[in-house]
């Protein structure tokens, strides 16, 4: 009779395990797609070529010539900028991302022209300097052709939205014939504005492991802004190539 109790027992016990395998689990699992964790801090380093301030250069020149002189820009050339994101894997190919960026674009000018007063001309020779500190903040998605996963290439292409929001710095030194500094403080001007932009993006990634990877990114990116001065508004292009080096670590 003692064995009946405890066959009854051990039945009731392999029956309440089954219910317990089989039943949802009480707290949600944390959702990998593979080996590398879905989350990522991004870091770029390199430099983009393209922004013009043509517009407004060639209005400086004009301007210099209608006093009997001449102001000649350089174009900015290529510029260096830096880049922090983050990232995070929806699919097994496909990312959301985020990411804050900072350029700083340079243009000098040498020129001369007649200050007109209403008692006297004074020649002067100047030196400008236009500064643009770009700051942008990112919101897109990447599509991978390769899922990540460690010692992978996996390339990829992006696009998304950028808030621009660039401070520009216009200075200017002037001197006059026997080389006396010339004070002349409306040609120094400061402005500041936001701007909406468009990016679209391809790169390569190599998975060092499941922490790391590591590659190159190019990127073309449009947006622009106005700049006021002597009463008129001129466009200033942020549009560019941009290429870079990327560093990415999981967690």
């Amino acid at each position: 009779m003692k064995r009946f109790p405890s066959f009854i027992l051990v039945a009731l016990v392999l029956f309440c395990s089954a219910e317990a395998g089989s039943a949802p689990p009480l707290f949600k699992e944390k959702k990998y797609f593979g080996p590398v964790p879905v989350n990522s801090i991004n870091v770029n380093f390199g430099f983009i070529d393209g922004p013009s301030i043509e517009y407004l250069a060639e209005h400086f020149d004009n301007w210099a010539t209608m006093r009997g002189g001449f102001d000649t820009f350089k174009d900015i050339g290529g510029s260096p900028f830096a880049r922090i994101g983050y990232s995070r894997q929806v699919s097994p190919n496909h990312f959301v991302k985020t990411v804050l960026s900072l350029s700083y674009l340079k243009s000098t000018s040498t020129g001369e022209y007649v200050a007109e007063f209403p008692d006297t001309l004074i020649p002067l020779s100047i030196g400008r300097k236009f500064e643009i500190y770009l700051l942008s903040f990112d919101l897109g998605f990447s599509y991978h052709i390769m899922p990540p996963e460690a010692r992978q290439l996996s390339p990829y292409i992006g696009a998304g939205f950028s808030f621009v929001f660039p401070l520009t710095r216009l200075s200017t030194d002037s001197y006059e014939e026997d080389g006396s500094y010339f004070s002349n403080p409306e040609e120094n001007i400061s402005q500041n504005s936001d701007e909406v932009g468009i990016y679209g993006e391809f790169g390569i990634l190599y998975y060092v492991s499941n922490r790391y990877s590591l590659g190159f990114e190019g990127r073309y990116q449009m947006a622009q802004s106005k700049y006021y001065h002597h009463d008129g508004n001129f466009d200033i292009r942020y549009s560019g190539f941009a290429l870079s080096i990327l560093g990415k670590y999981y967690f």
